[in-house]
């Protein structure tokens, strides 16, 4: 079995980089895995920290050693669902131990690797190698391969990955740009993300901190007539947290949230809860939000752009973010 190697990684950017020879692929909204494979046949599938997914995910281990032996790809897992994929799916296989059920939940919703990158082949070490060699490797190594592991769309065209960006999918997060003439550098932030990202409203539910000294909001919208956390936004900006602060009140009567939340209505693992300060619930705020959205809130926090004095929160469409 090849060691263990740690993946190189992307940094956030306001814009696609086009000068010089970059190829661009959709960053899909999964669980980042290295495959490994021995000249044996054994299969080892590791998260982006070195924790073992192999268990959770037994179709991908199984398609996997069809493969040539002395392999290591590097990809998404993903479980597609709508045209795009479902990262709830994906989250839910964890929740379990038991090989009946993941053996269960792998037939109904089968996950699949979507490698982007090579690291060994053959006996070779291709982290020296330039992207376009180790791109060309592995297309030829996921030619024809089986249904479990898939090959990243990739392209070099700037106006096709913006397309990305404005037509994605569910579960497209945005775009990764890689440097063409680039070895693989693990650990290194060398590559580029450029993440999808839209604007709305939402009502202020609580935040995080004081009424005197918010520091994040707790935000909500309406659904089936009730008032349901949708997420939350990053630490306010000080000039926010100076307006906010002036306006927000203690609720008049049984606010519609327990004092305490669970942590997986902030995208966190199941588990625990967090502690919050109730508000009326009266205020409307604009934010920005990535595409990472299911089941009725966003996983990322959001970011705070603006008060909406002229919005009630009756004025917010039902059921939409």
């Amino acid at each position: 079995m090849v060691e263990k190697v740690a993946v190189m990684l992307s940094r956030s950017v306001d814009v696609l980089p086009t000068a010089g020879p970059w190829a661009y692929e959709p960053k899909l909204d999964g669980f980042r895995c290295l495959l490994s494979s021995s000249e044996f046949g054994d299969v080892r599938l590791d998260s982006r920290r070195a924790k073992p997914l192999g268990r959770y995910f037994p179709e991908v281990v199984a398609a996997a050693r069809l493969l040539p032996p002395g392999l290591v790809l590097d990809g998404e897992l993903v479980i597609a669902a709508g045209g795009g994929v479902d990262f709830a799916a994906l989250q839910q296989r964890l929740r379990y131990s038991s090989p009946a059920r993941t053996a269960q939940l792998a037939g109904e919703s089968p996950a699949s690797l979507v490698a982007f990158d090579v690291l060994h082949h053959d006996g070779h070490d291709l982290r020296p190698a330039l992207y376009d060699e180790r791109r060309e490797v592995l297309e030829t190594v996921l030619g024809g391969a089986p249904r479990g592991v898939r090959l990243m769309p990739m392209t070099t065209d700037p106006r096709a990955a913006g397309a990305w960006l404005r037509d994605q999918p569910p579960g497209i997060e945005g775009v990764v740009a890689k440097r063409r003439d680039q070895r693989y550098r693990p650990g290194a932030r060398s590559w580029q993300k450029l993440r999808a990202r839209d604007t709305t409203e939402a009502v202020i539910g609580g935040v995080f901190g004081t009424l005197e000294r918010p520091e994040a909001l707790v935000l909500g919208r309406y659904r089936g007539g009730h008032l349901r956390v949708v997420g939350r936004t990053s630490p306010l900006p000080l000039a926010a947290r100076d307006q906010l602060r002036r306006l927000l009140r203690p609720p008049s009567r049984k606010h519609p949230w327990p004092p305490r939340l669970p942590s997986s209505r902030f995208g966190q693992t199941p588990g625990s809860e967090i502690e919050y300060t109730q508000v009326e619930p009266e205020l409307v705020v604009e934010v920005e939000t990535d595409t990472a959205y299911e089941q009725g809130r966003w996983r990322h926090a959001t970011t705070y752009l603006r008060l909406r004095p002229d919005l009630a929160p009756s004025d917010l469409a039902a059921d939409s973010a």
